[in-house]
């Protein structure tokens, strides 16, 4: 009986692939959420060039700034990608 070496999968090789999901699923989400942000930046950074922006606008635009920066640096975090601690969207 011959065996072909080349088809075995190992524990390690396992490992590595579910630690590659992981990450996917985690840069999936961050960016879920960026667009999210991104999206709730535009209008509020347009109304602030144009010198219409309500007081309230400033603050919402300076909140989803903040959110935007700790997305970006999530994989800063101790134990990222496992144990992420996800900034609170800006309500």
């Amino acid at each position: 009986m011959n065996i072909d070496w080349t088809q075995l999968i190992t524990q390690a090789m396992k490992t590595q692939a579910e630690a590659e999901q992981l990450l996917a699923a985690v840069v999936a989400e961050s960016s879920r959420y960026r667009a999210i942000a991104d999206a709730a930046i535009a209008p509020l950074q347009d109304a602030v060039d144009i010198d219409e922006a309500t007081e309230s606008e400033v603050a919402l635009l300076k909140a989803w700034k903040k959110y935007r920066v700790a997305l970006s640096r999530l994989p800063d975090q101790p134990g990222y990608p496992i144990t992420i601690d996800w900034p609170a969207i800006p309500v």
